[in-house]
Order: C-alpha cells, then sequence, then structure tokens
C-alpha cells in the first residue's frame, strides 16, 4: 500500500467534518472551562464527566449573543459547527449562540405564551394607556428588600418632592412568585376603586437575574393581570437586553426599574426653573408691552394736543373775523360815518323808496339822535 503523507489525511478529515450536515448547527451542553480571550476572540472548553471539547467565539459573533454566560463552572448550551485544523489535526467547536443551561424549555414556554396572548391582540398598541404627566401617587410591585426598590425610591425623590410612593411588597423570584405579582396588582387597582388612594402609575417589575430568576414575568397570569389593570403599567424586568411577556402586554416597557422610575415621574425641580423662567420672560413681556402703550399713549395724546391746539387757533380766528364781520356791519359804526336811517311808525328800517309816502312823516335815526321828518316829492335813482 502506498504511504500517504500527514497533510493528506488531515485534509482529509477536515473535508469529512466540513462536508459533515450533522456538525452544522449542532446543539452542545456542558461545563464551561477555561476561559481566555485575545484579539476580542473569546477561547473556552466544553466539558462534562467524560469528555472535553475546545470552543472558541470569534470576535465577529460576540455581539450578537449574552457572552456574559461564558464563565468558568457555568453550564451553558452553545450551538455552533466543527471547524477543523488541518494543519493542526485538530479541531474546534466554533459558537455562534449561547443560552444557560435549562433554558431551552424556559424559551420554548415564553415563545407559546408570547405567541397566544399576541394573537388575542393582548399586546396591540390600541389598548396601550398614556402615562400621566404628573403622577401624584406611584405604585411599585416588586420587592421590598431587592436593589430596584432602592433605585426606584433614589429616582423619584432625587427628581420629584410632591409624588407619592405606594409600595406593595411583592415575591418576584420563585414558585410564589406569579401569585403575589398578581395579587398586588388587583390590589392597587382595588385600593383606586374603593377611593381609597389614587394611584396614577403603577411599576411592575425586578431587578436584573438568570433566565429562572425573571421567569415569573413570563407568566401568562401575571401577563392577563396587567392587561386588566385600569392604571397605567410599566414593566420594569431586569437589564437592557432582557425581555419579558410583562414588557409586551404593559402600557411601557422600561429598560431597567431605574428607567421605569425616571419615566413615571416629572422632574419638579426643571419644573421649578422652567417656571421661574417663564416668569421672568412674562415680566419683561408685559414691561416691553406696557412701554409700547405708554409711549403709542403719549403719541395720542400729543397728536391730540395738537389738533386741539390747531382747532382752537381756528375757531379763535373765525371769531375775530366774526367781531371784524360784526363790527363792520354795526349800524351804530355806519352811521358814526355820516349816514342815516329812515325809520317807519313800528320803527322799521326803510331801505326802499317805493316805501316812501309822500307827505308823511317818518323818523330820521343818526348817530346821536333821531328826529321827524315829512317826505317830500320822490325820485328814484338806480341802484
Amino acid at each position: 500500500m502506498k504511504p500517504v503523507s500527514v497533510t493528506q489525511v488531515n485534509e482529509y478529515i477536515a473535508g469529512k467534518l466540513r462536508s459533515d450536515l450533522n456538525l452544522k448547527d449542532l446543539p452542545v451542553e456542558g461545563e464551561v472551562s477555561g476561559v481566555s480571550e485575545s484579539r476580542g476572540h473569546i477561547y473556552f472548553s466544553l466539558k462534562d464527566n467524560e469528555s472535553i471539547m475546545r470552543c472558541a467565539v470569534w470576535a465577529s459573533n460576540r455581539r450578537k449573543m449574552n457572552v456574559k454566560l461564558i464563565e468558568n463552572g457555568k453550564k451553558i448550551i452553545a450551538v455552533g459547527d466543527i471547524s477543523p485544523y488541518a494543519k493542526g489535526g485538530s479541531y474546534s467547536f466554533s459558537i455562534r449562540y449561547v443560552e444557560a443551561y435549562g433554558e431551552g424549555a424556559l424559551m420554548a414556554e415564553f415563545n407559546r405564551i408570547k405567541t397566544l396572548l399576541q394573537n388575542e391582540g393582548l399586546f396591540d398598541s390600541k389598548y396601550k394607556k398614556p402615562l400621566p404627566k404628573f403622577p401624584k401617587t406611584v405604585g411599585v410591585v416588586t420587592s421590598s428588600t431587592g436593589a430596584a426598590i432602592e433605585d426606584i425610591k433614589k429616582i423619584i425623590t432625587s427628581k420629584n418632592t410632591y409624588t407619592n410612593i405606594i409600595i406593595f411588597p411583592t415575591v418576584v423570584q420563585g414558585a410564589a412568585a406569579p401569585a403575589s405579582i398578581c395579587e398586588n396588582i388587583r390590589l392597587a387597582n382595588e385600593l383606586n376603586s374603593d377611593g381609597e388612594r389614587e394611584i396614577d402609575v403603577l411599576i411592575v417589575g425586578r431587578g436584573g437575574g438568570s433566565a429562572e430568576d425573571l421567569a415569573a414575568f413570563n407568566d401568562e397570569q401575571v401577563a392577563r393581570e396587567i392587561f386588566a389593570s385600569v392604571i397605567p403599567v410599566i414593566s420594569a424586568v431586569g437589564h437592557e437586553s432582557d425581555f419579558s411577556i410583562s414588557d409586551f402586554v404593559a402600557d411601557v416597557r422600561a429598560e431597567t426599574p431605574t428607567a421605569a422610575a425616571d419615566m413615571a415621574v416629572a422632574d419638579t425641580f426643571d419644573l421649578t426653573d422652567d417656571i421661574a423662567r417663564y416668569r421672568s420672560l412674562l415680566s419683561d413681556a408685559m414691561r416691553r408691552k406696557v412701554e409700547i402703550q405708554r409711549q403709542q399713549l403719549s403719541g395720542i395724546a400729543a397728536l391730540a394736543y395738537s389738533n386741539m391746539t390747531a382747532k382752537l387757533q381756528l375757531s379763535k380766528m373765525t371769531v375775530e373775523k366774526a367781531i371784524l364781520s360784526l363790527n363792520e356791519n354795526n349800524p351804530r359804526n355806519i352811521l358814526r360815518k355820516g349816514y342815516a336811517a329812515v325809520l317807519d311808525n313800528e320803527g322799521h328800517v326803510i331801505s326802499d323808496i317805493n316805501s316812501i309816502n309822500t307827505g308823511e312823516e317818518y323818523d330820521i335815526l343818526l348817530r346821536n339822535g333821531i328826529f321827524k321828518a315829512k317826505a317830500g316829492p320822490k325820485e328814484r335813482r338806480p341802484e
């Protein structure tokens, strides 16, 4: 038999491995061991009780997965391809996706409930209630001892000095959690209906954790209770990368409990500054308006005074002209010039020769007296 080279053997085996479809998209479960990083790549091993397998997460893939799960001693499920290295006569497992061990069943249940509720319309935007701009009271359904409630209280009190906080101590992890969450959501709504307190917005959630820790917020009954809430609900479960069924059915999803507290209340300190600024702007605007109106009134008064002065001057000239005309046409002034007036027996002035009867007596009015005269022959003269 003709011998073959090492390279030929390795390349043959590598070709077999690459062409085997059973080694593509292969899910493998095991315990993480020997984690190291180099140039953005992550190297480690997956092991069980009897064997060990070298693994790699390339830098181009690490942004697409939760690499925090790759931790020494942690059991995971990894999905990837067998990648042979012909020159070294070895192979490694090239990983594209990881999840915590046991999440397979959780994810299947998550998808089942999500599809069910989505088909029923519980995620539709038309059912989303708006958050109040200035809530008087914020209800919080979460653990009374965890970091989440402390973060929520800290954010609300640092932003707002008027909003009250009502905490509904809740079991948020484990078998008892779904019932506890549902009970407190109902209690918050019953308080409103009884008129004891008015809760304007409800934060439902908890801090981060594993998929098992957050499982209560994927419960179908919890989702239905959130949907039925008359009070607007902010879902605040885990970290930014965590999504739960409660996020989809709530009126608003917050990335974290801290973010929920931030969006639940207005910043009254900013509002106070805004009010002071608007008050100053309004005061300035009123002063400017008053000054403009004062100038306008001053102009109107000056114009009115000018018009009145002109009218008075015109009236004065008219009066003086009338006085002059009266003086010129005053009969006594005319008589002073040597003229006389002929009066009939009734004292009326006779200005027409035809009104004189020959032989009759008439009063002749002079400047300083009157005498009688008898009319002689008449002689008409052209006017």
